[in-house]
């Protein structure tokens, strides 16, 4: 894609040179009028192509810089989900234990409580 835009701007500024040089041929002159209008027609050129490429280097560093962000992140989400699924975990054993605990003379008492408070069905 750069190289196209390049060649576009290369097409789109130096159309005239062959046109300008077989006029000079054809009038054998040698005036500074050409010289200068080639001269600032490469100038011209080579400061399209400056900005292109600084254009494109920008690009290039907020893609990067947003993959960054991107990666930062979805760990940050990892490490929180470990954690809370964790957390989650821990404060079940602890309520079950509790349920053991108040209700271990008393199975289907107990069966009826953890099938309440964590939604399983229980099958004698």
């Amino acid at each position: 894609m750069i190289a196209l835009k390049k060649a576009w701007v290369f097409l789109k500024t130096h159309w005239y040179i062959p046109v300008i040089l077989i006029m000079g041929i054809l009038i054998k002159s040698k005036s500074d009028h050409f010289l200068k209008m080639l001269q600032i027609t490469k100038d011209s050129y080579n400061k399209q192509i400056e900005e292109i490429d600084k254009l494109n280097e920008e690009t290039e560093a907020k893609k990067e810089n947003i993959h960054k962000e991107y990666e930062k992140t979805i760990n940050r989400i990892e490490e929180e989900f470990k954690k809370k699924n964790e957390e989650l975990k821990e404060r079940k054993k602890k309520e079950v234990k509790k349920l053991v605990n108040k209700y271990y003379d008393n199975p289907d008492e107990l069966a009826n409580e953890i099938t309440k408070r964590f939604g399983f069905k229980y099958v004698p």
